[in-house]
């Protein structure tokens, strides 16, 4: 996880960002030793001067004890705005359509159907996201 995370923003523009939001399903645990995880290693690192805020998903959150939902949770973090933190999780729904007709493929043949799907819900995705960047940089006045 910290290598996704240090790659993340390695390669993401986030140049201007005075702090971004990461949310992950065990952040309660996850953050406390980041930095010095970071720090300590000569390929992981974090970007100077960018405040990080730390969130757990609301499909997860809910798991915790009480104490993480009021800390970690996405509707208390200020300007997160209604974002359940997950994405994964709610293409299952999807997955489940298709997947009767991968049964009786084999087991490559399954894992190649499956793929095909979520490489067309990405594609459909990429298509979109400049509306949706344009969008957000519209209702947050783009500081």
């Amino acid at each position: 996880m910290d290598y996704s995370l240090s790659e993340a923003l390695k390669n993401t523009n986030i140049t201007g960002l005075k702090r971004l939001i990461a949310i992950y399903d065990i952040m309660c645990q996850y953050w406390k030793r980041l930095r010095l995880r970071m720090e300590e290693s000569e390929y992981l690192k974090l970007p100077l001067g960018i405040a990080i805020l730390h969130g757990i998903g609301l499909f997860h959150v809910g798991g915790h004890v009480w104490q993480c939902f009021s800390r970690f949770s996405p509707s208390f973090i200020p300007g997160a705005g209604q974002v359940d933190g997950e994405i994964l999780e709610s293409l299952w729904s999807v997955l489940n359509e298709i997947s009767p007709s991968t049964q009786n493929a084999t087991i490559s043949g399954r894992i190649e159907m499956l793929d095909d799907h979520m490489g067309d819900s990405n594609f459909k995705k990429m298509l979109d996201i400049g509306e949706c960047m344009v969008l957000i940089c519209i209702t947050s006045s783009c500081e």
